[in-house]
C-alpha cells in the first residue's frame, strides 16, 4: 500500500515549508520530498490538504473516473473548479493526468498514485537526552 503523508514537523521552518508547498502547487512540479509534505504550520498544511481536494482524491481512487469531466459530475461541482483542484493534486504528486482521445476529443484521465493519505501530527519530543 503506497502512502502519502502530510506531516506536522515543529522543527521545519514555516516560511520554508509554505514556500515549498505553494511553489509545488503553482509550478506543477511535485514537492521535493518523496511521498511527504512536511510543515511546522498546521495552517500551511491545511491550505494544501483541503477537505475538497482530499474528497476529490478519494473519488479518483475509488471511482476511477474516465475524465476530469466525469469527476466533476461525481463531485457535483463545476468543471472549471474541479480542473483547477485536480491540477493542484497533480502538482503535489498525488495523482497523474493521462491524455486520452474519446470520440475524437482529448480528455484528461485522473489516476491516483497512492492508496492512502495520512495527516501526521506526531507531537512526541524525539530529542536524545
Amino acid at each position: 500500500m503506497k502512502t502519502f503523508t502530510f506531516r506536522y514537523d515543529p522543527k521545519a521552518t514555516v516560511k520554508g515549508s509554505m514556500d515549498q508547498m505553494l511553489k509545488a502547487a503553482k509550478s506543477g512540479k511535485p514537492h521535493i520530498e518523496k511521498d511527504e509534505i512536511r510543515s511546522a504550520s498546521l495552517k500551511a498544511l491545511l491550505t494544501v490538504a483541503t477537505e475538497n481536494r482530499l474528497h476529490l482524491f478519494r473519488l479518483i481512487h475509488e471511482e476511477h473516473p474516465e475524465s476530469v469531466y466525469d469527476l466533476a459530475k461525481l463531485f457535483e461541482r463545476d468543471l472549471s473548479y474541479v480542473s483547477k483542484e485536480v491540477r493542484v493534486l497533480e502538482s503535489l504528486g498525488l495523482i497523474k493526468l493521462q491524455k486520452k482521445m474519446v470520440q475524437g476529443r482529448e480528455r484528461l484521465k485522473p489516476t491516483a498514485l497512492y492508496d492512502r493519505i495520512l495527516v501526521d501530527f506526531d507531537l512526541a519530543d524525539k530529542r536524545v537526552s
